[in-house]
């Protein structure tokens, strides 16, 4: 299935009183139209991880809010500045409630990643980067953090689980800071964005990837967006498109079987002609 995103206009906030050479550029992310209803993670099967949860786990894929919140997209600069170090804390990535926390984890090239295990059971992290390095190992109990080698180069990239099938999550890979990933309730912050006019790129797992524009003046600088995903005009024919198809179809070798017979009968009268 084909996917679009479409972008609301950007909002521009000037600060009074003097200009600042570094934002926050801020916004919210929305779905468009009527978000399907999330599933429910089945996990009777693995006893360990239903007692930890009194309420049905819903699937991440999609995860839309009431007003239509849109969680888990990642916000970024196209053609960000240059410069920007890797931050000296480490990005973490958790097991907890046979859940990968967070659903995505953005990291920056060099950054230090810690994966954990918060259940006292054994966990997998298996990452399946193509330019990355790659990494699969289990965690058999709590464990505070066990150090990965980190990331060279930028890219999307999905983590699984060889143990719990349910559990998937995506690391968001980049060679600049300036990225967020909004919230639960579609909020996402972009830190130390200089003044001007900046490129943005959105990307969603489920709903691909889009661009639009963020203007910081005065030191601040919003960007409100919506993502949908493309209509499939023939992904499910109709009972009319489906007859309609036939006929057309019945109609063309019809024709064709016309024509060869007749074809044929001319050229057999003109061979009896000469004789």
């Amino acid at each position: 299935m084909k996917l679009r995103a479409v972008l609301s206009a950007a909002v521009l906030a000037v600060g009074i009183g003097g200009g600042f050479a570094m934002a926050d550029v801020t916004g919210t992310v929305k779905f468009e139209g009527k978000a399907p209803a999330r599933k429910p993670i089945n996990m009777a099967g693995v006893a360990q991880c239903a007692q930890l949860h009194k309420q049905p786990v819903l699937e991440e894929s999609l995860v839309v809010g009431k007003g239509g919140e849109l969680a888990n997209v990642v916000v970024s600069l196209k053609n960000p500045p240059a410069g920007g170090k890797a931050p000296a804390e480490p990005a973490v990535f958790d097991q907890k409630g046979c859940q990968y926390v967070p659903h995505v984890l953005p990291v920056m090239v060099g950054q230090k990643i810690l994966v954990k295990n918060s259940d006292p059971f054994l966990h997998n992290v298996h990452g399946l980067p193509e330019e990355n390095p790659g990494f699969n190992f289990g965690q058999n109990n709590v464990d505070p953090g066990k150090a990965i080698q980190p990331m060279k180069t930028a890219e999307y990239f999905r983590v699984k689980c060889d143990v719990h099938p349910w559990m998937s999550a995506w690391f968001a890979v980049f060679n600049h800071p300036y990225f967020g990933v909004t919230d639960a309730t579609g909020k996402f912050t972009i830190k130390g964005v200089p003044d001007g006019e900046h490129e943005v790129v959105l990307w969603h797992e489920k709903l691909g990837e889009s661009e639009g524009k963020v203007t910081v003046k005065g030191g601040k600088g919003e960007l409100n967006a919506t993502m949908k995903p493309e209509e499939e005009a023939s992904a499910t024919p109709t009972l009319q498109q489906i007859v309609e198809t036939q006929t057309v179809l019945l109609s063309a070798v019809a024709k064709s079987e016309c024509g060869t017979c007749c074809e044929s009968a001319k050229k057999g009268a003109e061979v009896a002609q000469t004789k």
